[in-house]
């Protein structure tokens, strides 16, 4: 795993989530863990209902008794990785200042993207193929969103933006942030990162520049 970023507040580390889950008591923890490690290991498609079986030492019966469908077992991991992706955004959350909430939530959408690389695929660039994701996924990517709305108002207001749509510019930012990851998950920039960090935020610090006042 790379070692974690840099950010503007100072801070040297991003949250560190834990890839391997524990030894669970119950069967449906046990599948969920198992799930989850396959997963990181080799992705969506190495997900399957046969082999969280083997690995979890149960016959495919036993893994429908607690997970209706693969679908659901998807949901169980994507829920997860929303709650990882909810640890590295905490610290924005409660920076003293809008114009450093934002800079932050940008900070540390980047470190996800770039320590758990496999969440991140799974929840912003892997299509559905009619998986059914959660209601809670859509709450969570709307409030995320509303904050970053929401810290751009409050940049206006307070005249550290000019004047505008918070919602278009908040929409502006997002692109602008997850365009540029999006390039590089696809190789776009080599598989170093070295070369693509400084690009990202020079190009975010532009274009917040660009809307100061």
């Amino acid at each position: 795993m790379k070692e974690p970023l840099e950010t503007r507040s100072g801070l040297e580390k991003s949250p560190r989530p834990v890839n391997t889950v524990r030894k669970m008591q119950s069967l449906r923890e046990r599948i969920s863990a198992a799930a989850q490690e396959l997963f990181l290991r080799d992705g969506v498609e190495g997900v399957s209902m046969r082999k969280v079986a083997e690995k979890v030492g149960v016959t495919a019966p036993a893994i429908y008794r607690h997970f209706k469908d693969k679908d659901e077992l998807l949901n169980e991991i994507i829920n997860v990785g929303l709650e990882t992706l909810q640890r590295y955004l905490e610290p924005a959350f409660k920076a003293d200042t809008p114009f450093e909430r934002l800079q932050l939530l940008i900070d540390y959408y980047l470190a996800f993207a770039m320590e758990q690389p496999r969440y991140f695929d799974f929840a912003f660039l892997v299509p559905s193929h009619g998986i059914r994701f959660s209601e809670e996924l859509s709450r969570h990517n709307r409030a995320t969103f509303m904050f970053a709305v929401q810290q751009v108002h409050l940049c206006m207001e307070e005249g550290i933006f000019k004047r505008g749509d918070p919602l278009e510019t908040a929409i502006m930012l997002w692109a602008e942030a997850h365009g540029l990851v999006t390039l590089f998950r696809m190789e776009r920039f080599g598989e170093n990162g070295d070369q693509f960090l400084p690009i990202f935020k020079r190009s975010i610090d532009r274009l917040l520049d660009s809307l100061k006042s």
